[in-house]
C-alpha cells in the first residue's frame, strides 16, 4: 500500500513540477511583456518586477498543471494495465486515487494562500514599481523624441541637458471637458516622490496657467502631479479584490456601519422633506447623485461579502480538477495524454468556468448568496464523484 501511494506521489509530483515551472515560465514572461510594452519599461524595472508577477502566474498555472499531471499520470497506469493489476491484488483503488486527491488538497490551499499574495502584496508591489520608474521613462523619451505622451500628461521639450529639460510645454488635461493646465518655463526637473506616490515637476522661470488664465508665475516651484496620470496603471488598494482575506471581515463591519449611517441620513432627510411639503427639495437632481452613491455603497458590500468565498472557490478548483481528471483518464486508458488532457478538460470548459463566472457576476449584484460562487466547484465534484464509482465498478 505504501508503496503504490509512493509511486503515484512521485510521479504526480514529477510532472506537476515541470508543467508548472514552464508554463510558470511562460506567464510570467507574457506579463512582463505586456507591462514593459505597456508602460514602455527599463530593463531593471522589468527586472523587479519579476518576483511580484510569480503569484499571480502561479495562481493559474497550478489548476492546470494538476489536472495535466493527472492526466499523464493516471491515463499511462491505466494503459499500462496497472490500475487492473491493483485491483485483481485485491487493493482498493481509492489506494492509487488518494495520493493525487490529498496532493490536490493541499495544492487548493496553497493556491488560496498564494491567490491572496497575488492581490495583496503582487499587485501593490507590481504598482510601486511601475510608478517609481515613471521618472526614467519620461527622460528616456524626452531624449528621444523630445516629447511625452501619455495617460493625462503632455510634455514638449527643445532638449535635454542632464537632468534639465530646456524651455518645457507640459499640459496636464482636465477631466469633464475643463480647461487643461498648463506649465512653462526656462528650465524644469522631473523626478519622483514614492513617498506620497507622486511625480513632481521642478520649474524654474515659469509660469502656470489653465487655459488662457494666467493662475501664478515663479522663479522656482515644485509642482507635484500624482503618478496615476502617467501610466495606464491605478492603484485601487481599496477595492475588495485587492484586499487581504484577513482585512475583508474588519472592513465588510465598518463599511456596514456607514452604509447603514448613509440610509438613514436619506431616509430622514426625505421624511423631512415629505413632512414639510419641501417639493422642489424633493425633485431635486441631488436625490439621483445620492440614490447613485447608495447604490455604488451596496454594490460594494456584496463585493465585501463575495470576496472570500471566490477566492476559496478559485483555489480549490485544484481538487475539483483532480477529482476530473484522474478517474476519467483511467476510465480511458490511453497512453497519449494530450488526448486526455484535452477529454478532461472539456466538462472543466464546458461547466466548470460558465458556472464561475455566472456566480461570481450574481454574488456580486446581490442576486445570489456568496456561497453561489462555489456552484462550478460542486458541480464538477458531483461529475468527479460519479466517475469514480464508475471506477470502483469497473
Amino acid at each position: 500500500m505504501a508503496v503504490i501511494t509512493r509511486h503515484v506521489l512521485v510521479e504526480l509530483l514529477k510532472t506537476f513540477v515541470l508543467a508548472s515551472a514552464a508554463i510558470t515560465g511562460l506567464m510570467v514572461l507574457l506579463i512582463l511583456v505586456q507591462e514593459a510594452w505597456r508602460e514602455q519599461l527599463t530593463l531593471w524595472a522589468i527586472l523587479e518586477l519579476v518576483p511580484y508577477t510569480i503569484p499571480t502566474s502561479l495562481c493559474f498555472a497550478i489548476p492546470g498543471t494538476i489536472l495535466f499531471a493527472a492526466c499523464v499520470t493516471y491515463g499511462r497506469m491505466s494503459a499500462a494495465n496497472e490500475v487492473v493489476a491493483i485491483k485483481a491484488s485485491g487493493i482498493h483503488p481509492w489506494a492509487v486515487l488518494q495520493p493525487g486527491l490529498v496532493l490536490a488538497f493541499l495544492l487548493s490551499l496553497v493556491t488560496v494562500y498564494l491567490n491572496d499574495i497575488s492581490v495583496s502584496w503582487g499587485r501593490r508591489g507590481a504598482y510601486r514599481v511601475i510608478l517609481h520608474s515613471s521618472a526614467h521613462t519620461i527622460y528616456t523619451m524626452l531624449r528621444a523624441q523630445g516629447t511625452f505622451a501619455k495617460g493625462r500628461i503632455y510634455i514638449d521639450v527643445d532638449e535635454v541637458r542632464g537632468e534639465d529639460l530646456i524651455n518645457p510645454f507640459i499640459t496636464r488635461m482636465a477631466e469633464r471637458g475643463e480647461d487643461p493646465l498648463e506649465m512653462r518655463a526656462e528650465r524644469a526637473r522631473i523626478f519622483v516622490d514614492p513617498e506620497n506616490d507622486q511625480l513632481v515637476i521642478e520649474l524654474v522661470n515659469g509660469h502656470v496657467s489653465v487655459g488662457s488664465k494666467l493662475v501664478f508665475e515663479c522663479d522656482h516651484k515644485e509642482f507635484p502631479v500624482p503618478l496615476g496620470d502617467v501610466t495606464k496603471k491605478t492603484d485601487s488598494g481599496d477595492s475588495p479584490s485587492n484586499m487581504e482575506l484577513r482585512n475583508i471581515p474588519r472592513e465588510l463591519v465598518r463599511h456596514r456601519a456607514e452604509l447603514t449611517e448613509l440610509r438613514r441620513r436619506l431616509a430622514t432627510k426625505m421624511a423631512t422633506q415629505t413632512a414639510t411639503g419641501d417639493i422642489v427639495g424633493l425633485t431635486h437632481p441631488k436625490w439621483s447623485a445620492e440614490f447613485d452613491r447608495l447604490k455604488t455603497e451596496v454594490y460594494r458590500e456584496h463585493r465585501l461579502r463575495s470576496e472570500p468565498w471566490r477566492r476559496w472557490a478559485n483555489g480549490f478548483s485544484c481538487l475539483c480538477f483532480m477529482l476530473i481528471g484522474a478517474p476519467l483518464a483511467i476510465l480511458m486508458r490511453r497512453f497519449d495524454f494530450w488526448t486526455n488532457f484535452a477529454i478532461c478538460f472539456m466538462p472543466i470548459l464546458l461547466l466548470y468556468y460558465p458556472l464561475m463566472m455566472l456566480g461570481v457576476s450574481q454574488t456580486k449584484s446581490g442576486a445570489l448568496p456568496p456561497w453561489m460562487v462555489w456552484t462550478g466547484n460542486v458541480a464538477l465534484a458531483c461529475v468527479g464523484y460519479w466517475l469514480l464509482r464508475r471506477v470502483h465498478k469497473n
